[in-house]
């Protein structure tokens, strides 16, 4: 066995270590999974343990240790264990006893348990468990003695009290508070999370403390005259709650934001009820992955997760005495963007300290402007627009002249006498937009889509307030355009307030009301939020087939939006039915060769394949195909998904090399229409991985999985579920 999995087995054997007996079982499973030779090795360990101190655990320690008389076991890890202890001078109080194990006093763990007791010496703070006195028993082996917290996680406290999300961030920020303290005496924890800050009860009232600083380090000096190896290629931290820079592994040096980081984990937990991973995922999918994992991808905002994650987030919302969509909306825009500042992969994006993150909070709780934004988002297009800066300034452009359609066929909705008004607030809006184009202006040569989206909302909520059906077809214009783009909390707001402007304009029975609820529920299923755009879908159907004949095509559309979430949310009898109504009435209406025809074929397509019906999907798809190509010629992109879909399909019936030429011609199309950087590139790249793989080519799926990856990790948001 090699050096590095000779280190992984210890990781693994100190980790199970740590864990009740009745735990390690299905540790194992997952830490090793199915490595059969490295479970021997730490079960091999395991036992060596068990044999050489089983013996000696028989003899407890004695009743009194110096001024210290031990009452109850509290517990006991890989290194050491920990009394509840009665210290009978200079003063008589309860207090937390913490003595190394028998046997286990070798040089690491002297070093790791004299630097706890050192990091503890140097701090005293209200929110940190305070030491008291430290020594060693008669027979050698070092102790301390500390403050006695009698208290419980900080999430179960929130939770079984259900705390609302205002008290839980007071508690929150006097956690910062202590680990910001800890900083300040050159401290770094390294393994913040919530069973490491219990709340007790002081006054009647609750009280964070911060314990455990075992794997602490010093910033500024040495904790312990002894070696501490622990600095590279070892694992040191808890998975989900450790910062990218910790699970490089490589010696990076990790400085205070790493506990920041951890810190945004346990903020995310507070409000969301869940982890930013999910554990067993992270913890199943092998050392590496799990590492890689978390170095490089990018949590959904908590808002998101809390929208999609069902029967738990019901939980969690009752916990904080709000449903669903209520603590989706408390979370949704300021707190989404403190958490993920906190946590940011690159380290020199995240709150520089504890006590900004914490600032930031209280900015959040006093209704003032935060310092955390979007930039992320913003800065992920960037990147990906830079390579290509004259594509974006056509992209701009484009965007300005769509703007500038949707004016000319609003103005025909206003009255005669206010048409001309219209028109010259209209052109005064655009007019604004483009001069942002020039590029004599200073901003005029780097301007994104995304910042000219940015500037004409702004400019369309500003100055056309007296003019409102224009205004909402702007709103749902550049919402449009946003979701399109992928920045769905971008759309939100702007869909909502043009559905609010034409509803009130129009009626809530109005066709125009019906199509923007239809946006909504794409803008609400990007989000994650399925039931809220289910509401919005559902809503829209009723209009249009209270409004319209039922065999219009807007009822088609409705019904086939419906169609594809019940398929994502896994209702697939539904799902086929409401394509198949859809199916029916797009033919009647439209004809039995329109391109709206193809789009319903294509959809119900993908609900075929997930049920592996693939030669019954393959049959829709060259109707759909040829349809397609027809309408909108044989490069198009929409006729590039049809494609993709066929290669599918055929791989889904295992015939792998006739579905290859299919992927290879979608990504030849997406290549040229849309660029090689685009994200739908992904997708047939992907699949094409994955044929390599099953064709034993192993080197070019590697190549193939790692471009794919990069593109989407370039032009996708974090939140994509893509």
């Amino acid at each position: 066995m090699s050096i590095d999995r000779h280190r992984k087995a210890k990781e693994i054997f100190l980790a199970s270590c740590e864990l009740p007996v009745d735990r390690r079982a299905s540790y194992l499973d997952e830490e090793c999974a199915g490595d059969d030779e490295l479970r021997h090795e730490v079960e091999a360990l395991l036992e060596f343990d068990q044999s050489a101190t089983d013996p000696m655990e028989e003899r407890r320690p004695p009743d009194r240790i110096g001024n210290f008389r031990l009452l109850q076991k509290l517990g006991e890890g890989g290194m050491g264990e920990v009394w509840e202890a009665e210290q009978e001078a200079p003063v008589r109080r309860r207090v937390a006893f913490k003595l190394i194990r028998w046997g286990m006093d070798t040089k690491e763990v002297l070093a790791r348990f004299e630097s706890e007791r050192q990091a503890l010496a140097l701090m005293n703070h209200p929110y940190i468990a305070r030491a008291y006195e430290a020594g060693s028993s008669d027979d050698g082996r070092p102790f301390f003695a500390m403050e006695y917290v009698k208290g419980v996680p900080l999430t179960e406290y929130c939770d079984a009290q259900r705390l609302s999300t205002q008290d839980r961030l007071t508690l929150f920020m006097q956690v910062c508070d202590g680990v910001q303290h800890a900083h300040q005496k050159g401290i770094i924890h390294r393994d913040i999370k919530p069973s490491n800050i219990l709340v007790a009860f002081e006054d009647g009232r609750p009280i964070p403390k911060i314990i455990d600083f075992g794997v602490a380090k010093a910033t500024s000096q040495r904790l312990t005259e002894r070696t501490l190896f622990t600095e590279l290629g070892q694992w040191i931290g808890t998975p989900e709650y450790m910062s990218p820079e910790q699970a490089e592994m490589t010696g990076l040096d990790v400085d205070t934001r790493s506990d920041v980081y951890s810190l945004g984990v346990v903020l995310y937990e507070l409000l969301a009820g869940t982890q930013p991973f999910d554990s067993k995922e992270l913890r199943t999918a092998g050392f590496d992955e799990m590492r890689r994992r978390i170095r490089e991808e990018e949590p959904p905002k908590p808002s998101t997760r809390v929208s999609s994650l069902g029967a738990a987030s019901e939980l969690a919302a009752e916990r904080r005495r709000t449903d669903i969509q209520g603590l989706a909306r408390t979370l949704r825009g300021d707190l989404d963007w403190i958490v993920m500042k906190a946590l940011e992969k690159d380290r020199s994006r995240r709150y520089g300290s504890p006590s900004e993150l914490a600032a930031d909070v209280r900015r959040y709780l006093r209704n003032d402007p935060v310092e955390a934004s979007p930039p992320s988002t913003t800065y992920r297009v960037r990147k990906f627009f830079s390579r290509h800066r004259m594509g974006v300034t056509a992209s701009a452009l484009l965007v300005l002249l769509l703007v500038a359609g949707v004016i000319g066929t609003t103005v025909g909705l206003l009255k005669a006498k206010s048409e001309a008004e219209a028109v010259r607030k209209s052109a005064d809006v655009l007019e604004g937009m483009f001069g942002f184009l020039d590029p004599a202006r200073p901003m005029g040569r780097a301007l994104t889509t995304r910042q000219i989206l940015d500037l004409g909302a702004e400019r369309v909520n500003s100055e056309l307030e007296g003019k409102p059906l224009i205004q909402a077809r702007l709103l749902a214009t550049l919402g449009q355009a946003y979701l399109n783009l992928g920045h769905f909390d971008e759309a939100l707001p702007l869909i909502e307030r043009s559905l609010a402007i034409r509803s009130r304009e129009l009626g809530p029975d109005d066709l125009e009301v019906a199509a923007t609820l239809n946006t909504l529920g794409w803008v609400q299923y990007w989000l994650g939020d399925f039931r809220s755009s289910r509401e919005s879908f559902d809503r829209s159907l009723e209009i249009r087939e209270g409004t319209t004949s039922r065999v219009d095509s807007a009822v088609a559309e409705s019904l086939s939006d419906l169609a594809f979430l019940e398929w994502r949310m896994g209702r697939f009898k539904i799902a086929g039915e409401l394509f198949d109504r859809a199916l029916e009435i797009i033919e009647v209406a439209k004809g039995p060769n329109h391109p709206e025809v193809a789009d319903v074929l294509y959809q119900k397509s993908l609900l075929l394949n997930t049920l592996g019906c693939y030669t019954e999907s393959k049959e829709n798809l060259k109707r759909a195909l040829e349809i397609r190509r027809e309408a909108l010629g044989a490069d198009h992109s929409d006729v590039g998904w049809i494609i993709h879909a066929l290669g599918l399909a055929h791989m889904g019936l295992g015939e792998n090399e006739t579905g290859r030429p299919y992927l290879e011609r979608s990504l030849e199309i997406f290549e040229k229409q849309l660029g090689h950087d685009h994200w739908s590139v992904a997708f047939p790249v992907t699949r094409l991985a994955v044929a390599d793989r099953l064709a034993g080519d192993n080197e070019a799926a590697r190549e193939r999985f790692e471009r794919a990856l990069e593109v989407r990790r370039q032009t996708l948001s974090p939140d994509h579920p893509d």
